[in-house]
């Protein structure tokens, strides 16, 4: 964990004042990415304001930290003009208009914000290019090429209809200051927004007609990624108390009816898929969700958090689109009952070729009054893959942080020191956020693997990597969301254990094939070969 002695100090501000609104559970996200491609990733922090909104507080505001190397960060959102007001709750960041520079999506319990990278260390704020005003409140959201066009389109997870003017409370006369927070099932859902790119540097909102609009939904989460391997992109949304969405894609067909030929719609098909409740047939108050092969075998798994009392839910991908609650299994559910999980990540954390798993824990309310064992803080957790199905919780040992006890909300990662391992952001609430530097000890070689499109969109968010020379083949996709509320580095990260070339085979979003040998080393830059 770096001290302030690094330049990274942060703590989010929430507004939180013993009425237990509502509003002020989620905390907020953090964005990694490359903001001045410099080779450093920069860190992006959401931050909360005063309410209600209409007050206009602008004492606080998101905080852009640039990376100077090494795990140095300066504070950089007065000189790149990147100053995000209001109360932000979620980031993504993604190149929308492949200038090479990525931009950044800042949501927030309304309006939310597009901020363009001007290419010279600056932002612009350019929201009018969404084409609709974005009001809502906002959670996570992602960058993603959602029609296959390369142009990078947006999706947009909302919350709750919930009043920061009026807001709705619940007294509980044995709470010490007289409320308790009221629960999600007391608000109507909000519909999410799909914003699809013209080409020409605007948006158009299909969600109607795409079939996102009119599911309603509680959403906090959200990845989009191939889980079938067709090159096509699945949607999947963790809701809080309502059944997950999984919105497929449906075949073009327009014998019977007059769209336009190519026409963009989705069905929802979560609970036909298996990835709508769990293996006891309930909805769950899913936060956060990450998606990544666990068990090895070439297909794409998903795990999401869920509330204190429930456990966290592992699905396995068993091919075509069938999952298998597998949490029991995998022996992640005994440690998760006691935990209230929001940002999650896959991530290698050993070097060992295996997906590992973090989890930033933290209740939304302080129930610690109630008697009923409810703790408020929780300690993190950290488990690593046994490579045999199951997982293993090594927290006890895995550094002083995880000694502590925290409100975790949104979590990223990146390899922000460049030594080849990857290392996590965290965003806590009441408490300041922090940067974890990975000190693993390992004798694996790792590589970077940086993607830029050409015929696909310019980031290769839905490129496809296949890693062989280790008596296995690895699978690794460039999947876009994930966590909660957060926006994760847009780069690969691979193990190579020893100094023999290894086939690093990448499937483009665009069809296209690219293959490298490639040795350790910090970083690999890969531009889609063109025919």
């Amino acid at each position: 964990m770096l001290g302030p002695e690094s330049g990274f100090v942060f703590e989010r501000y929430d507004d939180i004042r013993g009425q237990h609104r509502i509003l002020e559970a989620n905390g907020g996200g953090v964005a990694v990415f490359d903001g001045d491609n410099d080779g450093w990733l920069d860190v992006f922090m959401t931050n909360g304001c005063e309410l209600p909104l209409s007050r206009g507080d602008r004492r606080t505001h998101g905080e852009l930290f640039r990376n100077l190397g090494h795990l140095r960060f300066e504070k950089s959102s007065t000189t790149s003009r990147l100053i995000p007001f209001g109360y932000t709750t979620g980031c993504a960041t993604g190149d929308f208009d492949a200038d090479g520079f990525d931009d950044l999506y800042v949501a927030a319990l309304g309006p939310d914000a597009l901020w363009h990278n001007n290419g010279d260390g600056t932002f612009s704020e350019t929201t009018s290019i969404l084409g609709r005003s974005m009001n809502e409140w906002s959670t996570s959201a992602a960058f993603a090429d959602i029609n296959g066009d390369g142009h990078l389109d947006l999706y947009v997870v909302n919350y709750l209809d919930a009043s920061d003017e009026t807001p709705k409370l619940c007294p509980q006369p044995k709470s010490p200051d007289g409320f308790e927070q009221c629960p999600p099932a007391m608000f109507n859902g909000v519909d999410d927004v799909l914003l699809l790119s013209d080409g020409a540097g605007r948006f158009v909102d299909i969600s109607e007609s795409a079939g996102i609009a009119g599911t309603g939904g509680n959403g906090l989460g959200v990845v989009i990624t191939d889980l079938d391997g067709d090159r096509q992109p699945e949607i999947y949304v963790a809701n809080d108390g309502e059944p997950n969405f999984l919105f497929v894609r449906e075949p073009d067909d327009t014998s019977a009816s007059n769209e336009t030929p190519g026409a963009l719609r989705f069905k929802e098909q979560a609970m036909t898929r298996g990835v709508a409740l769990s293996e006891a047939g309930n909805a769950q108050a899913s936060m956060g969700v990450t998606v990544g092969d666990c068990d090895g075998n070439g297909t794409l798994d998903l795990f999401l958090t869920n509330f204190f009392g429930d456990t966290a839910t592992l699905y396995l991908n068993r091919g075509g689109l069938v999952f298998e609650d597998a949490t029991r299994a995998c022996g992640l559910r005994a440690p998760s009952r006691d935990k209230l999980g929001f940002g999650t990540v896959f991530f290698d954390v050993n070097n060992d070729g295996w997906m590992d798993l973090f989890v930033a824990n933290g209740h939304v309310d302080d129930r610690t009054w109630s008697g009923h064992g409810e703790p408020y803080r929780m300690p993190p957790q950290l488990f690593l893959n046994n490579r045999n199905g199951r997982f293993v919780e090594v927290s006890d040992s895995a550094g002083p942080y995880f000694q502590g006890l925290w409100l975790g909300r949104g979590v990223s990662t990146g390899d922000l020191d460049r030594d080849g391992r990857i290392d996590l952001v965290v965003s806590h609430q009441r408490a300041p956020s922090v940067v974890l530097r990975n000190e693993t000890s390992t004798a694996a070689g790792s590589l970077t693997l940086r993607l830029i499109g050409t015929e696909s969109n310019r980031n290769g968010y839905g490129a496809r990597i296949r890693l062989t020379g280790q008596g296995r083949e690895i699978v690794r996709e460039l999947s876009s969301g994930g966590s909660f509320q957060s926006g994760l580095s847009a780069e690969i990260h691979l193990v190579l254990p020893d100094e023999t070339g290894h086939e690093i085979r990448i499937l483009w979003p665009s069809g296209r094939i690219d293959s490298r040998t490639s040795q350790s080393g910090v970083m690999l830059t890969v531009v889609e070969r063109k025919e």
